[in-house]
């Protein structure tokens, strides 16, 4: 990503949609106007191919390899996380049934099952794009049921039922692939985030989430959750046990650049991998902050459907008074989720929270070409504005701020990037 100079507008080139069928998305801006972009430090790291793959499957973390652990075993299944998420699984799924068919397991004898958790359920394209047309055409591939054939193998410590897909169950390998980004609640997603709340029934994510989290109406979070926190976590624990009571056997989990390309693997043992790849996504993900602006862009790439996020990682950083737009343009619009999105004015799921008030934002411009009357996002509408000409949010801007010659901060992926600051030290 860069800056390109023209006579009268300054060109900025940042991330699209994870699963668009461009890579970039061109932003100009007049000449007058001061631009800085911060980028996260894994931005332009490069991606790792198929023989780096290979390699990880074969010299695993705290695990043998995954064509040993496949040796005598009848039924596999792979679990793979969501189309509300980046991970090109496609590549690390070939690369494991390859292992697969060295152990002699043959292709009846393996499926696949989305991890959505409490999201809504992926569709023929989804799995396309997540998995490729060859295995889609060759192999089962299943969306994940929280509220029906989940069956109780167990309970944790905190009192959360290991209550799980029961496709899963039925095999006697059992593998995942996911990626490590910064997560609200976690600290990181990947690691033991695949089966709780991946596979897991929506009874028992609300006990994790909702009761131990604190995530729902009438209750604070857990003072041990937050962006970047993932020592002594409560939900980290919880979810690290709910996995090892499930017999989850070999994990694998990617970083990804600013383009959501992988360009680390980790795999092996669900937590002894996650352990190791957080240590490297705390410098991956992790950026500077802006401090002296009068409009901050927030651009979501890699949970475009959960742009919120956005808000939520940065809504720290906002400046009183600040005008921020956010990057959402996405056809798919926010993922339908059963525990926290909306179902109604005021209506919402099983532990819904009632939208957040904006607080100390002048204006909220949301850019999208796909604008929503009353949108999944969970925040105070009356003081959002949707648009969809990026000409007309820069008028906009330069009407609020009441200037023509406005400061920009860009945050190019805003929705798993975080300041240095909370990424580096847990602050």
């Amino acid at each position: 990503m860069g800056f390109e100079q023209m006579s009268d507008v300054v060109r900025v080139v940042i991330p699209n949609i994870a699963w668009s069928d461009s890579r970039e998305k061109v932003l100009e801006f007049p000449k007058k106007w001061r631009i800085e972009v911060h980028r996260m430090r894994g931005y332009d790291a490069e991606p790792i191919d198929a023989e780096d793959i290979v390699n990880a499957l074969r010299n695993p973390i705290g695990s043998n390899p995954l064509r040993r652990l496949a040796e005598g075993r009848r039924e596999v299944v792979v679990v793979f996380d969501d189309h509300t998420r980046p991970t090109r699984v496609g590549p690390i799924a070939e690369a494991i049934l390859g292992e697969l068919g060295a152990a002699g397991i043959s292709a009846d004898h393996v499926r696949f099952v989305a991890a959505t958790g409490a999201h809504g359920a992926m569709n023929r394209m989804d799995f396309s794009r997540k998995l490729g047309e060859r295995i889609l055409e060759e192999y089962p591939v299943y969306n994940h049921d929280p509220f029906h054939d989940c069956e109780i193998v167990g309970e944790t410590k905190y009192g959360t039922p290991v209550e799980i897909n029961g496709e899963y169950l039925s095999c006697d390998l059992r593998i995942a692939v996911g990626c490590i980004v910064p997560h609200p609640m976690f600290g990181f997603g990947g690691g033991p985030k695949i089966m709780m709340p991946g596979i897991a029934s929506i009874n028992a994510i609300n006990h994790n989430h909702g009761y131990l989290g604190g995530y729902m109406a009438g209750s604070d979070p857990h003072p041990s959750t937050g962006w970047g926190r993932v020592e002594n976590n409560i939900l980290v624990e919880d979810a690290g046990e709910f996995a090892r009571i499930a017999g989850l056997d070999f994990k694998v989990d990617v970083l990804i650049n600013g383009f959501n390309d992988s360009t680390r693997i980790f795999c092996g043992d669900v937590m002894e991998e996650y352990k190791l790849g957080v240590e490297n996504a705390r410098i991956i993900y992790s950026s500077t902050a802006p401090e002296n602006y009068d409009v901050l862009i927030l651009n979501v790439s890699s949970k475009s459907n959960e742009a919120c996020l956005a808000l939520a990682s940065w809504g720290q950083r906002i400046k009183p008074g600040a005008i921020v737009v956010l990057i959402v343009d996405d056809p798919r619009g926010q993922v339908t989720h059963y525990a926290y999105g909306k179902f109604g004015k005021r209506r919402g799921g099983t532990i819904f929270n009632s939208p957040r008030q904006l607080g100390k934002l002048e204006k909220l411009i949301i850019y999208s070409r796909y604008p929503e009357v009353d949108p999944q996002l969970p925040i105070a509408a009356e003081k959002v504005e949707w648009i969809r000409d990026w000409s007309e949010v820069l008028e906009e801007a330069m009407s609020a701020a009441g200037k023509r010659d406005l400061r920009a901060a860009i945050i190019p992926n805003a929705d798993i990037q975080c300041p240095e600051d909370i990424l580096l030290h847990g602050i």
